[in-house]
């Protein structure tokens, strides 16, 4: 049976919902890499309302952080189904340097991307770059963080069931009777209390 810290199910193989929100942080990174990479309004725009994220810097950091965050949990998804987690501190210490970064990657790129509404607007004092680019453009961009967020809440929830498993939620906590006190009685209850 799983206990709290125990990445492995009762048959030692690795504990499948971790595994599972594993690989789901690592498709939900790819389709927010995907994602980003179509948040363009060129062909069929105005001139004056072409743009790409190729054209920001910070939306580049969102593709290629999304792209580094899928390719990490690619690497600790096949950590926990070899087990060679456990091989050693030194491996222990690099998966939780990968969940990190991963974590780091993938908040980062939503908030970079959310952010998508301020882009060209001077403090809103001007239109900016979402006028007339709504759907190719700023949705997408918008679009992408959503998704980067629900990868870094995938990952966020399968530390958790590392740390505290399924199979301990529903356990009563019925404390046992202390071993050292299972001879001591109070004195007249059934005349097993002896003065000297």
């Amino acid at each position: 049976m799983a206990v709290a810290g125990d990445t492995k199910s009762d048959d030692g193989s690795p504990n499948p919902a971790t595994l599972a929100l594993r690989i789901a942080t690592v498709a939900l990174s790819v389709a927010s890499t995907a994602l980003m990479a179509s948040a363009n309004c060129t062909a069929g725009c105005a001139p004056a309302n072409q743009v790409s994220y190729t054209d920001y810097g910070s939306l580049k950091y969102v593709l290629v952080a999304t792209i580094m965050a899928a390719a990490a949990q690619a690497v600790a998804a096949w950590m926990k189904a070899s087990g060679k987690e456990g091989w050693s501190k030194a491996v222990k210490a690099a998966a939780e340097l990968i969940d990190t970064a991963s974590q780091t990657f993938l908040y980062s790129s939503s908030a970079l991307s959310f952010s998508v509404e301020d882009f060209g607007t001077c403090g809103h004092r001007v239109a900016g770059v979402c006028k007339g680019s709504e759907f190719c453009f700023c949705q997408r961009t918008r679009m992408s963080g959503a998704v980067s967020m629900a990868a870094a809440v995938a990952l966020s929830v399968s530390k958790y069931l590392e740390e505290v498993p399924i199979s301990t939620w529903f356990k009563s906590d019925n404390k046992k009777p202390d071993k050292h006190n299972k001879g001591k009685t109070g004195c007249g209850h059934g005349g097993h209390c002896h003065h000297v």
